[in-house]
Formats: C-alpha cells, sequence, structure tokens
C-alpha cells in the first residue's frame, strides 16, 4: 500500500472493514458511490457513515485500506484527520467533535442561501398540525442548536405551553425538497425542560433544552455545535464581532417562510445602545442574560433566521460557538431595533447542569 495512506489513521467502515480517513478524492469506490448513487437510500445511508472528518473541502471518509489509492495531489502537508469519536450523549464534545463545519465562512450581509451542511448543528422544531389541515408531514416553527448528540437548545417561547412540539429534524437543507442533496433525520422529542425562571411577558431566560429519543452519530452534515464554556469565552461580550444567524425563516414578520436555508452575519451591538432602543416597551429587560446585535440601518435581521435558532460565532473564523439564541425584536429588521439573543455564556451553568 502507498505509505501516504498507511500513515493515516485506522477507522472501520460501515460494513466493519479496516480503513483508514482518507479524503474521498482518494478513494475510488466511495467516489463512484457518490456520483453514481447517491439517491439510492442504502448508499446515502453507507456514505453518511464512512465520514469521518474534513480535508478543507472535501469530506474524509473510512475507506477500505485494500484497493489501489489515487496519487494525493502536491503541495501542502495536512495534519492527519480527526476521526469522529462517539461520545456519550450527555457529555459536552469538544472541537472538532462539535463546532466544525466544512464551509468556510466569508462575511456576509444580507441573507443570502446556505451552502449545504454550512451548519450541521441546526435544527427544526417540528409542532403537529391541526387534524383539518390538508398538509401532511409537522409545521416547522422554530429553529434550535444540537449542543451533544442528545440534547437541543432553543428559546424558551417555542416549548411554553406548546404541548404540539414532538420533534426535531436535523441534517436539512430545504424543507421542502429531496433534491437538495440533504439526508435529513426526524427525532422524536423525549424530554423539554424549560428555563424555570422564564416569563412570557417579558421574555426574560428564554431557553429551553430538548433531549432527544436517541442520540444521534454525528456525520458530515449533524454535528453539535461548541458551547463557550472555556473562561476566556465566558467573559466575552462579542460587541464588534459578527457571528452568523442562519435558519428558515420560518417565523417571519407576516411574511412566507423560505423553504430554503438563509444564512448572514449579523453585528454585536452594545448594551447600553439596544437598551435605548427599546426603553419604550415597559416589558423587555435588556441585561447581561440578553445579547443584542442588528444594523442601525435595519433591513436584515434574525426574520431570515429562526425563532429559537442560533447565533454562531466562528472563532478563528472556523470553530462555531453558540453565543445566542434568536429571541426577540421589534418587528423584522426595523431600523434602530437590534434582534435581541438569549445570552448563552449567561446560562452555560444552566445547561451543563441539566445535561444527563
Amino acid at each position: 500500500t502507498d505509505i501516504r495512506f498507511q500513515s493515516r489513521p485506522s477507522c472501520r467502515t460501515p460494513d466493519n472493514k479496516n480503513g483508514r480517513c482518507i479524503n474521498i478524492k482518494q478513494c475510488p469506490e466511495l467516489l463512484s458511490l457518490l456520483r453514481s448513487n447517491r439517491q439510492q437510500p442504502g448508499v446515502a445511508q453507507f456514505l453518511r457513515g464512512s465520514a469521518c472528518g474534513y480535508d478543507g473541502f472535501d469530506p474524509k471518509v473510512c475507506c477500505t485500506d485494500t484497493t489501489s489509492r489515487l496519487e494525493e495531489g502536491g503541495g501542502g502537508t495536512t495534519p492527519p484527520p480527526v476521526p469522529l469519536p462517539f461520545f456519550k450523549g450527555g457529555t459536552l464534545p469538544q472541537y472538532p467533535q462539535c463546532g466544525f463545519s466544512n464551509v468556510t465562512s466569508q462575511r456576509i450581509v444580507g441573507g443570502y442561501p446556505s451552502r449545504l451542511g454550512a451548519f450541521p448543528w441546526l435544527a427544526a422544531l417540528g409542532y403537529t398540525r391541526p387534524a383539518t389541515s390538508t398538509k401532511k408531514g409537522p409545521k416547522f416553527l422554530c429553529g434550535a442548536a444540537l449542543v451533544t448528540t442528545r440534547h437541543v437548545i432553543t428559546a424558551g417561547h417555542c416549548v411554553y405551553s406548546r404541548e404540539d412540539l414532538y420533534m426535531v429534524r436535523l441534517g436539512e437543507h430545504n424543507l421542502e425538497s429531496d433534491e437538495d442533496g440533504a439526508s435529513p433525520i426526524d427525532v422524536p422529542i423525549a424530554k423539554k425542560k424549560i428555563h424555570e425562571e422564564y416569563s412570557p411577558t417579558t421574555f426574560s431566560n428564554d431557553i429551553a433544552m430538548l433531549w432527544l429519543k436517541e442520540s444521534v452519530q454525528t456525520t458530515l452534515m449533524i454535528r453539535p455545535i461548541c458551547l463557550p464554556t472555556a473562561p476566556e469565552l465566558r467573559s466575552m461580550t462579542f460587541v464588534r464581532n459578527y457571528p452568523f444567524i442562519a435558519g428558515w425563516g420560518a417565523i417571519n414578520f407576516n411574511g412566507p417562510s423560505s423553504t430554503a436555508l438563509l444564512q448572514l452575519q449579523v453585528p454585536v451591538v452594545e448594551q447600553d445602545s439596544c437598551k435605548n432602543a427599546y426603553e419604550n416597551f415597559h416589558t423587555t429587560i435588556i441585561d447581561d442574560r440578553v445579547l443584542c446585535a442588528g444594523f442601525a440601518k435595519g433591513g436584515k435581521d434574525a426574520c431570515q433566521g429562526d425563532s429559537g435558532g442560533p447565533l454562531m460565532w466562528p472563532k478563528d473564523g472556523k470553530e462555531y460557538y453558540l453565543i445566542g439564541i434568536v429571541s426577540y425584536g421589534y418587528r423584522c429588521a426595523e431600523p434602530g431595533y437590534p434582534g435581541v439573543y438569549t445570552r448563552i455564556t449567561a446560562f452555560i451553568d444552566w445547561i451543563t447542569n441539566n445535561l444527563d
């Protein structure tokens, strides 16, 4: 076998053979599967099960080491790939088992469609339709973020008095297309917990945790986002950073929702200017439990994201951390009114104490 192949970490293929974790372009048999039969149910599952990391934009797969390798392209040494261990559902993963996206971020302003797999922790929350509805399947009304293989974080208002919330969709790209290259999974919710001090009138402590009925397997398209647990991250205000929001805009201000995933970068603004913006709204509380982000001119906002969806900060441009949850705003990208997000660093202890 090629020496360069031998130096790659070993892994087990989905059919339990010995393999090596290499760029899919160097694995002819999986590459041809991907190109020819990707739509066949078993094939997509096998390819997902073979995933073991990324090499730049290319997925790495567990390739059986009996077959001949294609010659590696020259140039640059790449660090050895990181196989994805299956961590226990109740433990917080560390980068790159979390927060790893195969799509490098460029600065984006003015929501535009997201690339497949850009935010593999993004979830859509499914609610039952009324019996009279002519449409089949769930209504997707909120976003959420996968934080372990078993736990999802969303806004409290997405869960409060919503007996009809029953499932989480992961790995989705376009909610209404089966031809989008995504292979989403729908996982039933086993348990829900809203923050004990959540207030439906002021939206304070607007955070909730959902337990999935079973742990999900991490793949290139489904993996948790990291939580900012390190002390230096917990103390950050994130002001003047440009984190991402992404979602299907399921709750637009009286507008149609987008079925394709949209993404956008918004600047985190000073707490004082946010307080001033909302001072005439007597029910709102702008304090250190929230984070405000948006453009002073308006026009671009979390209406392009989802209520309950994640505000994501790319540390060093590549490690994504959950720093906020879309909570509320005035109308939709109204000039002078930044979006208000639940500040995750204020709830790290609540989250970690509830992981079980």
